[in-house]
């Protein structure tokens, strides 16, 4: 059965939301059951992670379930809220599936959602645009279940594994534009600014990059996908009834365009009919700075 699979981005009044405002660095994904709400927490050091589960606990009656380095799985028991309205609750009403986890980051929640029609998925994109900031990241047909399931939905944070010389190396690369084309630093000036040798500064830097993109390879991979895929376009907000009507046709094979230097036929039968082509068996006029073509006994040219 084909799906419409969709990511969208939502910034907007809501607990979650603002708490990921508060923590800005820090990645939150969530899990719902309908019972309880389940977050799994990575922040970039410990100590965020310690002030992360800390408001969790005071300001949304969390329990820390477990906390392992950076990352931390919490547990937020009948967290709900009256007002004002929450994603998941407008896509359950209007008959869109929100895939698990949600994903909070930079005082941003992102979205995957699967509808069954474009059309569902354009009401709900209607009543999301009243809310507050809202962004479509991506809109594609899907032919089956296989492809949503073998999209990934979230990544681990991108920061995590990265030493604290690994990202000193790499912030200290991009700072001397050690990144650039062309370059405008050397390494060995990089690294002595840094107190390290050249070779250890290289070493450094090739895990942080190594790090960075083994975190987000399975993302990339994904885009990769989707890149060489049609895109698909949804139709504008008000184009039509929900988006059916108003949406051009695909050329069919009796649309194709005329062969060079013809006239399609239906062309030649508007001049006729606004008399501006003269019917046949009528004498043809000599057009200015050239000859009349030769007229054979039936009128025909």
């Amino acid at each position: 059965m084909p799906v419409v699979d969709a990511r969208i981005r939502v910034h907007h009044p809501c607990p979650y939301c603002d708490l990921s405002v508060a923590f800005p660095t820090s990645l939150l994904l969530l899990w719902c059951d309908n019972r309880r709400d389940t977050f799994l927490l990575s922040s970039p050091d410990p100590a965020e992670l310690r002030r992360l589960c800390a408001t969790v606990r005071t300001t949304h009656r969390g329990r820390v379930l477990l906390a392992e380095g950076t990352s931390a799985l919490v547990e937020l028991p009948d967290f709900e809220w009256p007002s004002p309205p929450s994603v998941t609750g407008l896509a359950r009403r209007g008959g869109v599936w929100v895939l698990p986890p949600v994903v909070y980051a930079d005082g941003r929640e992102t979205y995957r959602m699967v509808a069954p029609t474009r059309a569902r998925l354009n009401r709900l994109i209607r009543r999301l645009r009243r809310l507050g900031e809202f962004e479509i990241l991506s809109v594609a047909d899907r032919a089956g279940l296989e492809s949503v399931r073998d999209y990934p939905a979230a990544s681990i944070h991108v920061f995590e594994g990265l030493s604290e010389r690994q990202l000193r190396s790499l912030v200290a690369a991009h700072d001397a534009g050690l990144l650039e084309i062309p370059a405008r630093s050397s390494w060995a000036a990089v690294a002595r600014a840094e107190g390290m040798s050249r070779s250890t500064f290289g070493e450094n830097l090739r895990k942080a990059q190594l790090r960075l993109v083994r975190n987000s390879y399975s993302l990339l991979r994904a885009r990769m996908a989707a890149a060489t895929s049609p895109p698909v376009v949804l139709p504008r907000l008000g184009e039509g009834r929900e988006g059916e009507r108003g949406r051009p046709r695909a050329p069919g094979p009796l649309s194709s365009a005329p062969p060079s230097g013809s006239v399609p036929r239906t062309r030649s039968r508007r001049r006729r009919a606004s008399g501006t082509t003269p019917p046949r068996g009528s004498p043809v006029r000599p057009v200015a700075g050239g000859r009349a073509p030769r007229t054979t006994p039936t009128g025909r040219s």
